[in-house]
């Protein structure tokens, strides 16, 4: 047999080159993949002779470490995906999670921003230098499309139309079209035309959106970025926040389930259906608010 690392360098090729693994995405894998070999080098095994009760035996020891149920579940699906590329491949003759038990995800409401608390978010950017400008045609472009913000920073200057769409390619490679209201609109084309030019240090750099130093924003620049903005509005803000606002305001508003979904680049409609329980829970608000013998 190869080393465990040679086959946990194939599977990370093979998610990536046949299935369209995000960059994200195959880190977790090799994160859950090389915590699981660690766990089993403890006892001098490899990852090809890993066993049920190995398996077993890792899930009890990161529940004894306080991992949350979700993290366990995600380890797990990176196992199975694992194994049952490794019995494919006729690497090895058996899935050891064949009829293993997996726990029951959690259900994690989304945090999201009221109608007003994202109107206060955006007017709280300054527009009196080049990077407020800069920053409040990123959030008024998460807002107004609900894109991830690794679909936004990968973003480039062509992929904007003339006639207010975006063409984002999301996870597995799938690309969308997505829409620019007016607002994100006028943002981002004062952007283009007063920041962007200054910015921008090489002419072939392609990205829509720069850093001070004429580089491709990265993910985490931009999460610090909305962690300050949510500072100041007395919120605890991140990019994924803007993405849930915008599928719950769409639904609150009355968008049909189905179209959210599409918006949002949701390959299962399960998955967009998290938000109508934020509605749901909103209406019983109100309700209780509202009605005079609730």
């Amino acid at each position: 047999m190869e080393s465990s690392e040679y086959y946990i360098d194939l599977f990370l090729k093979y998610m990536r080159s046949e299935r369209g693994a995000t960059v994200n995405t195959l880190k977790a894998y090799d994160k859950d993949l090389r915590q699981f070999l660690a766990f089993l080098r403890e006892d001098n095994l490899e990852i090809y002779s890993a066993t049920r009760d190995n398996v077993r035996d890792f899930i009890m020891t990161l529940t004894e470490n306080k991992y949350n149920k979700n993290s366990v579940i995600r380890k797990l699906s990176t196992l199975r995906r694992f194994y049952t590329f490794m019995v494919k491949r006729g690497f090895i003759g058996e899935n050891p999670l064949v009829s293993l038990f997996s726990p029951k995800q959690e259900k994690i409401l989304p945090n999201f921003l009221t109608q007003s608390e994202m109107e206060r978010l955006i007017e709280n950017i300054p527009l009196d230098n080049p990077l407020g400008i800069r920053d409040r045609a990123i959030v008024e472009c998460l807002y107004s499309t609900g894109m991830r913000i690794g679909e936004l920073v990968q973003l480039n200057v062509s992929d904007v139309r003339d006639d207010r769409e975006i063409l984002i390619k999301g996870k597995g490679n799938k690309e969308r079209i997505v829409f620019l209201g007016e607002y994100a609109l006028k943002s981002l084309k004062r952007y283009l035309k007063e920041v962007r030019p200054n910015l921008v240090r090489d002419d072939k750099e392609k990205a829509l959106f720069l850093s001070r130093f004429g580089t491709r924003l990265t993910c985490r620049s931009i999460e610090r970025m909305m962690e300050k903005y949510g500072i100041m509005t007395g919120k605890d803000v991140s990019p994924h926040t803007i993405r849930h606002s915008f599928a719950t305001h769409l639904l609150e508003n009355g968008a049909d389930l189905r179209a959210v979904q599409e918006l949002l680049g949701h390959s299962d409609l399960s998955t967009t259906q998290k938000y109508t329980h934020i509605t749901l829970e909103r209406l019983k608000e109100i309700y209780k608010k509202t009605h005079p013998r609730a």
